[in-house]
């Protein structure tokens, strides 16, 4: 086994996950178990501001939409976002809160850093390892004691649903990346499933490279109101993400559009 750090920035493919879907340059959506408490706030502020106000719409299948704001006394609370079927949850901030015909779900950013584990396919595209795969099962044990080992208890790597953390804090590298040190993965008129990573950690595991990399673009979940503890937030199913993740996207484009459309307009007031 060989490992050693890096900070090259390559496109990854990812497939969208079941409560999942990107909006780019906005943050991506997702649908573990976190114990410690977390100080740090990542970097929600990259995260599209809403009106307080919120917006209504109608979604092109006919349901009704009204996403707002969360409410102050929300803002900076960490909510667990509880996936029933694995007995696990992974905490995140609240950003906004969207209700579609009658239901109210919450959407959230992580508390701390998504990572994946991916490796290099035969062309030459960076792939990430499922979750529920059994590639997932061999590998991570060992990221997990090498993170340790390399970061003692600064970083912790955790197997949290939908996507992996990373507890702790990063040093953010000042310095710009030269143009040499970008890895593309596909070509470039195709790129529409593709987002930018950093390049954690590199190690070897039976005669094959994986890579601990950071998800730049950030990943936002949705959950609803767990009746039996109104504090948590139940991530969806399949057959509910089928149904209202697209109407969620619709509506969250509409919202954002929206307010950089209200904030135009405000900077060319006196």
């Amino acid at each position: 086994m060989k490992m050693f750090l890096s900070t090259i920035l390559a496109s990854v493919a990812f497939s969208k996950l079941a409560c999942a879907f990107v909006v780019h340059p906005s943050p991506q959506f997702a649908t573990s178990r976190i114990i410690s408490r977390r100080t740090h706030h990542p970097a929600v502020s990259t995260i599209p501001v809403a009106a307080p106000c919120g917006l209504a719409a109608t979604s092109s299948d006919g349901g009704s939409v009204q996403l707002k704001r969360i409410p102050p006394e929300m803002e900076g609370v960490a909510i667990p976002f509880v996936d029933v079927t694995g007995n696990s949850f992974i905490e995140c901030y609240a950003d906004s809160v969207a209700e579609v015909n009658g239901v109210e779900y919450t959407i959230g950013v992580p508390c701390d850093y998504s990572v994946a584990l991916c490796y290099f396919d035969e062309k030459e595209q960076l792939v990430p390892v499922e979750l529920d795969d059994d590639l997932m099962d061999d590998i991570f044990p060992l990221a997990e004691t090498i993170v340790a080992e390399e970061f003692g208890e600064e970083l912790v790597l955790q197997r949290t649903p939908q996507t992996l953390t990373l507890v702790g804090e990063l040093e953010d590298d000042e310095e710009e990346e030269d143009d040499d040190d970008e890895i593309s993965t596909g070509d470039d008129e195709e790129d529409g499933d593709e987002e930018e990573v950093e390049v954690l950690i590199s190690f070897e595991h039976r005669g094959k490279d994986f890579n601990l990399v950071r998800l730049l673009d950030p990943i936002l979940l949705v959950g609803k109101v767990d009746p039996s503890a109104p504090d948590n937030r139940l991530l969806l199913t399949p057959t509910e993400s089928d149904e209202v993740m697209p109407i969620l996207e619709e509506a969250f484009l509409e919202y954002h559009d929206h307010e950089d459309l209200v904030g135009n307009v405000d900077d060319l007031l006196p």
